[in-house]
């Protein structure tokens, strides 16, 4: 019989050994790329602090792609706790994002292992973890000290929400780059402060902790799973449809409800917990639309979901603000030459990028209204 999963495990390792190879392989490029970025995000240090803290992302940044993980107590990790002037949390923070960034545009060109090889999603994966083992290491180091510890949410374990934001910067990059689907669902406990003051404010700290366990247990480990607000989650699906995000996001304000359940043995009452969702999502990330946009979306379908009764998920599929002439046709039931000739005539309005017209969806909006 063969071991499929052994097998996979081996060429999983093979894969992320492949891309380690290439940034010990490119180390000294790398790091005068990443120094460079440094060097307008880091203004507490100097030009050689800046290419100190970035050979030295660069050199955890192979260890971790390598290894799937990384030692709190290793040199490495040590000398970054130790870095000379201290960094803040939110420095490292920008800095490893930087390097993660910088490490996948390079694996990408590689012909074994990058963007159009089968082994791609194993080692974009890899990237972006070994950034999250950074900060994750960085955390154990640093945590003596009084700095903000920004990497895991005390109570929840779960990814905290300035991590995940940057996150969400990357990966809509990434999903634009790469015209992958992407989709972000937000979660929020219903009735929380009912909660706590019937049944104390510690059973909705409990409440959010086992939270959490089922939001680790449900989702993918690929997944951006957070904290997310004072009594809700967060969950972005790289390369995840909408349709398909939909369903997982039913599913899991399903499954919270039938395991969430506080009985107050006193009484014998049982409080069934529930959580209002939002999921938002597109099959192709277009220019104009940035973290910003769709976490925007999400929290507005969130306070939806909320207004019409909790205990539902609210779906939005996001769309670009502004379409081409192909795009706007469609909307309008005219041909592509129509469009062309409405904008020529100054019939609808549009802005030139390049060789090529775009029109907003309000200017659309706008000629519609004037048409009737």
């Amino acid at each position: 019989m063969i071991d499929v999963t052994q097998d996979y495990s081996q060429y999983a390792a093979e894969v992320r050994g492949r891309g380690a190879g290439i940034v010990r392989e490119r180390h000294v490029a790398l790091s005068s790329d990443l120094t460079s970025v440094l060097t307008t995000r880091i203004d507490a240090l100097n030009g050689q602090g800046c290419r100190s803290f970035a050979e030295l992302l660069v050199r955890l940044m192979a260890v971790a792609v390598n290894n799937g993980r990384l030692d709190p107590q290793s040199a490495l990790v040590r000398e970054l706790g130790s870095f000379s002037p201290p960094l803040g949390t939110r420095q490292v923070v920008d800095g490893v994002h930087a390097a993660e960034q910088i490490v996948l545009e390079e694996i990408t060109l590689d012909h074994a292992v990058g963007g159009a090889s089968e082994g791609w999603p194993i080692v974009s994966y890899a990237v972006r973890r070994a950034g999250l083992e950074i900060l994750a290491a960085y955390a154990d180091q640093i945590a003596g000290r009084e700095v903000p510890v920004v990497v895991r949410d005390g109570l929840t374990t779960l990814i905290a929400a300035p991590v995940f934001e940057l996150a969400l910067a990357q990966e809509v990059q990434r999903a634009h780059r790469h015209k992958h689907p992407l989709s972000l669902l937000l979660f929020d406990v219903d009735e929380m402060e009912e909660i706590n003051c019937v049944h104390g404010r510690g059973v909705g700290d409990r409440v959010l902790e086992r939270l959490g366990i089922q939001a680790r247990r449900f989702f993918r480990t690929h997944d951006w799973v957070a904290r997310y607000g004072d009594d809700g989650i967060a969950a972005l699906l790289p390369e995840t449809p909408l349709d398909d995000a939909a369903v997982l996001a039913t599913r899991f304000r399903e499954m919270v409800a039938q395991r969430l359940v506080l009985n107050d043995h006193k009484s014998d009452a049982h409080t069934v917990v529930t959580v209002s969702g939002a999921v938002v999502g597109t099959d192709v990330v277009q220019t104009d639309v940035d973290a910003g946009y769709i976490l925007a979306e999400a929290e507005a379908a969130l306070l939806r979901a909320k207004i019409d009764g909790r205990n539902r998920v609210e779906r939005v599929a996001v769309l670009p603000t502004s379409l081409t002439i192909f795009g706007a046709a469609t909307l309008l039931g005219r041909t592509p030459r129509d469009v062309t000739r409405l904008i020529r005539g100054g019939g609808l309005k549009a802005s030139r990028r390049g060789r090529h017209f775009h029109i907003d969806r309000a200017a659309i909006e706008d000629f519609r209204k004037s048409a009737r």
